[in-house]
């Protein structure tokens, strides 16, 4: 028994807690290596009414397969949305918590907003533990023309069915340009929307809604957007060229069935200006629709600001810009400014200012005095003058950007006595012209003889 001493426990129970503790490491760090990659929604985008209260809106954890995976710890949530009015809320109308639960591996939240327009939702997630960063976004439509929670029964949109059994109808509703046709066998039932307004050069997005659907399919959805462009999906965005109306057609198919929905859209001019107000530019949206600045371009000398997704200013309504966030602080007036749209046209633009440089005059006048007091002399050496004439003063720049014509009045008596005593006219004053153009013309005279 003395080879088992105190001493050899203590050594065998020392090791076996090292290599417990590596293995806990070990464990602890695989654990984390193979958490929460991404965090993604997994809910579709909607398009909702002004104040309603939206769908659930769900976010997922998910590992590097893009399976749902339960987070190893909590992760806290920071809800933004491009839309100073747009609200997150749970269930109940209550804010919406503001973590995900360890173990977990869903969030579910609701949105509500006063203003009208496409926002984007931005979801910002951070570990408590391992302070890994994530984020998420996703774009939804506020509009009083949204179509959500509409019955079962009401056959908007054109439906064409599989059944050869059919009985077709046609009607249709103030400000909405679609045909509608119902089966009585109707097994999938999609709509584009109602009629829309935009402007040539700002982007729109249309959705795809879905309101029956038998077959639990997901259909392959193909928009038409009237101008020979096409877009694939249920959220799709589109920016037209040129002012008009277009007609919008949203096709849907599975297997066999399809469905067909179909509104217009008017293209209207905008009407925009620039103002600069010192600290920031106003901008002006003077027409009647609204307008979307995603992509626009402020430009001035060389420099430059593109706007956001969701920039968007209201019908006759203007939005300002802090000249700090164009990074136009300081920018320089005399070369213009102008704002592009989407498509990279000019929409409105503040012409060059050219201002007066009173230095480089003063360097002109100081070259014209030199010139013309040569010219005097030279006439007085020549006998074109009497002897007793008086030499002419400088003639100097005031800082005001006015001249002094102490010259031009001590050789007006000179140049009456050349008009009556020679043939040689060197300059005759006219008694009504300025002092500048009586200078010049003085000149000109004596070089042409």
């Amino acid at each position: 028994m003395r080879y088992f001493n105190k001493s050899f426990f203590k050594f065998t129970l020392g090791f076996l807690i090292i290599i417990a503790i590596s293995l806990f490491i070990i464990y602890a760090t695989s654990a984390y290596a193979a958490g929460v990659e991404k965090i993604v929604f997994t809910t579709d985008p909607q398009s909702i009414k002004p104040n309603t209260l939206s769908g659930p809106m769900t976010i997922q954890a998910q590992d590097s397969g893009g399976n749902s995976f339960q987070t190893p710890e909590t992760i806290d949530l920071e809800f933004t949305s491009s839309s100073p009015s747009g609200e997150f809320l749970g269930s109940t109308g209550n804010p919406a918590t503001s973590y995900m639960s360890k173990n977990t591996a869903n969030r579910t939240f609701y949105y509500r907003d006063s203003s009208e327009g496409n926002f984007t939702i931005i979801i910002n997630a951070r570990g408590r533990e391992t302070l890994q960063e994530w984020s998420v976004t996703q774009q939804i439509i506020i509009s009083s023309d949204a179509s959500q929670n509409l019955p079962e029964d009401d056959s908007s949109g054109e439906v064409l069915g599989i059944s050869s059994d059919q009985s077709t109808s046609s009607n249709s509703s103030s400000g909405d340009s679609t045909t509608n046709v119902s089966s009585l066998n109707s097994q999938l039932e999609i709509m584009a929307g109602n009629d829309r307004t935009t402007s040539p050069g700002s982007p729109i997005w249309f959705q795809a809604t879905m309101k029956k659907n038998t077959t639990k399919a997901n259909p392959n959805l193909n928009w038409s957007f009237g101008d020979g462009n096409v877009g694939v999906g249920p959220l799709v965005s589109h920016t037209y060229k040129y002012a008009g109306d277009y007609v919008v057609v949203l096709s849907a198919k599975v297997g066999e069935i399809f469905s067909v929905s179909r509104f217009k859209v008017k293209v209207i001019n905008s009407d925009i200006e620039v103002l600069d107000k010192g600290q920031y530019l106003e901008i002006l949206n003077k027409s009647n629709t609204e307008i979307n600045l995603f992509n626009w371009k402020i430009e001035n000398g060389g420099k430059g600001f593109v706007f956001q997704p969701n920039t968007i200013i209201l019908p006759n309504s203007s939005v300002k810009f802090d000249k700090s966030l164009l990074k136009l602080k300081g920018y320089d007036n005399s070369m213009g400014l102008s704002l592009k749209n989407y498509l990279g046209e000019e929409v409105f633009s503040v012409p060059d200012v050219k201002e007066t440089n009173l230095g480089e005059i003063s360097l002109q006048m100081e070259d014209i005095q030199k010139q013309a007091y040569s010219l005097v002399n030279k006439a007085i050496a020549a006998n074109l003058v009497v002897e007793n004439s008086p030499i002419p003063k400088e003639v100097s720049l005031s800082f005001s950007g006015e001249v002094k014509d102490d010259f031009i009045e001590s050789a007006e008596p000179i140049l009456e006595v050349l008009s009556s005593s020679t043939e040689n006219i060197i300059y005759e004053v006219p008694k009504k012209e300025g002092v500048f153009v009586r200078l010049t013309k003085f000149i000109k005279r004596v070089f042409s003889n």
